[in-house]
C-alpha cells in the first residue's frame, strides 16, 4: 500500500498568503475594519473591497466583478467618493431627513453612475453622442466604430468604454457618524450581514440586509417577467437570456441597450461578452425585443445599530462554499466564525464542520477576522482540503470579506 504523500503545513499556509490579500484599520469613533479576498483560479481576483469615511459617515462596499475585474476596480476608485459627496450635499441642500439623503442618494447615484458609464464611456464619443442613428449601416464596419473608441485598452478612450461592457455587482453600506444606523444599497447577489449580541449577550441576532438579485429569487423571475408582458421568459436555466446569473448589476451594457446598439456598438469593444452568435440565438430568435434585461436600480435596506454590533459584506463566493446550509445557519455560521473564540461558537458549530468536512481555527492574538473566516468556511484545520483552496483541481470563485465591528 502507498504512504499518502506529507503536507507541509508552512508551505501551504505560504501559498494560501500569496493568494490571499488583508488589511485592518481602525476608522471613526474607534470601529475596527478587516477586510480579505482569496483569488482562487482567475487570472486576477475580481472582487474589490473598500471603506471611506466622509463627513456624515463611513461608506464601506464590496464589489464582484464578472468578464473581468475592470469595472470592479474601477467602481470601487470612483464610486463610494462619488456617493458620500451625493448624501453630504442631498442631506445639506434638500432639508430631509438623513436616512433620507442617504437612501435618495443611493439609489439615485448609483443609477446615474451606471449610465454614466454608457453615456460618457461611449455615445457622448460619438459626434453626434445621443443623436447618432445607430441603425446606420455605417456602424456595421468596425473600423468606423473603433475610429471613434480605439481598439486598444492602451487607448483610453477604448478603456473608458470596456467599463459599459463588463460588469460588476455593488453591495454599499453607509453607517452614520454616531453609529446608530446603517443603510445597506444591494445590486446582485453579495450578502451582507448583521450581527446583534442577544439580550443576554449568549448568543447572536443576525439579520441579512442584502437582496439577492439573481434568477434563483422569485420576485426577480416575477418583475423581469412584468416588465417584458409577451415575451418568452427572460430567465432560462436560472440565468438572464439563458447567460448571466445576476439581474441587477453596473455595465453589462449590452443587456441594457436596443439591439443595433448593442451588436454594432458594443459588441466590437472587444473582448465583448457578447458577439452576434449570442444576439442571434438568445435575443433575436426567442423574440426579446424590449430592453434593459438588467437593471442598475439597487434596493436599500435600513437598520439601527448599537454598540458591539458586528457588520459582514461579503461576495457570493463564500455563499457558495455555504450551499448546503440554511439561510439560518448561513447567516448564524458567518457571524459567529468572523467574531468568536472556538469555545464560543454556538452548539450548532457541531453541525456546521460535519457539512463542510472539517473543523475549525482558533482565533488568535492579532489575527484578521476576514481571512480567518475565508479560512474556516473553505477549509478550516482539513490540510487536503486547503491543498484544494490553493491549488483548485476545478473552477473555483473569488471570495472577498469585510468585516466591521462598531
Amino acid at each position: 500500500m502507498s504512504t499518502p504523500p506529507t503536507v507541509d503545513l508552512q508551505a501551504l499556509k505560504a501559498a494560501f498568503s500569496e493568494k490571499c490579500t488583508k488589511s485592518s484599520n481602525v476608522c471613526f469613533n474607534n470601529s475596527r475594519i478587516y477586510e480579505a479576498g482569496f483569488q482562487a483560479t482567475k487570472p486576477k481576483n475580481e472582487d474589490k473591497t473598500v471603506f471611506l469615511e466622509s463627513k456624515l459617515g463611513l461608506m464601506v462596499a464590496l464589489f464582484d466583478g464578472h468578464f473581468s475585474d475592470e469595472l470592479s476596480e474601477y467602481a470601487s476608485q470612483t464610486l463610494p467618493a462619488l456617493l458620500c459627496a451625493r448624501i453630504e450635499t442631498t442631506f445639506a441642500e434638500n432639508g430631509c431627513s438623513l436616512g433620507d439623503a442617504v437612501t435618495e442618494s443611493l439609489i439615485k447615484g448609483i443609477e446615474d453612475y451606471d449610465r454614466s458609464l454608457l453615456e460618457d464611456g461611449v455615445i457622448n464619443e460619438f459626434p453626434e453622442k445621443e443623436q447618432t442613428d445607430w441603425s446606420d449601416p455605417m456602424w456595421r464596419d468596425h473600423d468606423e466604430v473603433w475610429l471613434v473608441l480605439g481598439w486598444l485598452r492602451e487607448h483610453p478612450k477604448f478603456q473608458r468604454a470596456r467599463y459599459a461592457v463588463v460588469g460588476t455587482t455593488a453591495l454599499v453600506a453607509f453607517i452614520d457618524k454616531a453609529k446608530e444606523n446603517v443603510w445597506v444599497a444591494s445590486l446582485g447577489d453579495s450578502d451582507a450581514f448583521l450581527g446583534q449580541k442577544s439580550l443576554d449577550g449568549s448568543s447572536w441576532d443576525v439579520t441579512r440586509l442584502s437582496d439577492f438579485h439573481n434568477g434563483n429569487n422569485p420576485r426577480e423571475v416575477e418583475r423581469l417577467e412584468k416588465e417584458h408582458p409577451g415575451e418568452p421568459p427572460v430567465i432560462r436555466y436560472g440565468r438572464v437570456l439563458e447567460n448571466l446569473a445576476v439581474t441587477r448589476a453596473l455595465g453589462n451594457h449590452q443587456l441594457k441597450t436596443p439591439l443595433p446598439f448593442a451588436r454594432h456598438i458594443l459588441g466590437v469593444i472587444w473582448p465583448a461578452p457578447y458577439i452576434s452568435d449570442f444576439f442571434d440565438k438568445a435575443v433575436v430568435a426567442p423574440g426579446h425585443t424590449s430592453p434593459p434585461y438588467i437593471s442598475a436600480t439597487p434596493t436599500v435596506c435600513h437598520h439601527s445599530l448599537k454598540p458591539g454590533d458586528i457588520l459582514i459584506l461579503s461576495s457570493d463566493g463564500l455563499a457558495y462554499e455555504l450551499r448546503e446550509f440554511s439561510e439560518e445557519d448561513k447567516l448564524l455560521a458567518v457571524i459567529s466564525l468572523a467574531a468568536a473564540s472556538l469555545n464560543s461558537l454556538p452548539s450548532r458549530n457541531t453541525v456546521w464542520s460535519e457539512k463542510l468536512g472539517h473543523g475549525f481555527i482558533a482565533s488568535a492574538e492579532g489575527d484578521n477576522p476576514a481571512e480567518r473566516l475565508i479560512e474556516n468556511v473553505c477549509f478550516g484545520t482539513n490540510l487536503e482540503q486547503m491543498a484544494e483552496a490553493v491549488k483548485p483541481s476545478q473552477q473555483w470563485d473569488d471570495i472577498s470579506s469585510l468585516v466591521l465591528f462598531l
